[in-house]
């Protein structure tokens, strides 16, 4: 099970939530994969790009967030307008999370793709 609504304050003072996806197993400290979101952190779409329980079996973090002003996440939606600052504030907290070796992957195809232009 994911850790849900991990807060993630954007240099505004936004809110960002996301889920993250834990190893059960080994020490850590893991390195991240991060995808972020306009579909909702749980969207079956989304979660069939990369499983993140299966990634996380295999030794990372992963996070999964809700864009600004999609599903949990706060602010207003505006497209494209914030990926670039909210993409790089999310890649400073995932790269601080407990058990987060420093460092982060983003993935994902179509906007989670726009959302790696940081």
């Amino acid at each position: 099970m994911p850790t849900s609504e991990v807060e993630m304050t954007m240099r505004d003072g936004t809110v960002l939530r996301a889920d993250v996806y834990r190893p059960t197993t080994g020490d850590g400290p893991w390195p991240v994969l991060l995808a972020r979101s306009p579909y909702g952190r749980r969207d079956p779409g989304v979660l069939d790009r990369l499983d993140p329980r299966h990634a996380a079996d295999r030794g990372f973090l992963v996070v999964i967030q809700d864009c600004r002003g999609r599903f949990g996440s706060g602010g207003d939606w505006t497209p494209l307008a914030h990926e670039g600052a909210d993409g790089h504030d999310t890649v400073v907290c995932a790269a601080r999370l407990p058990d987060a070796d420093g460092r982060v992957a983003m993935y994902g195809p179509s906007y989670l793709g726009h959302t790696q232009c940081c």
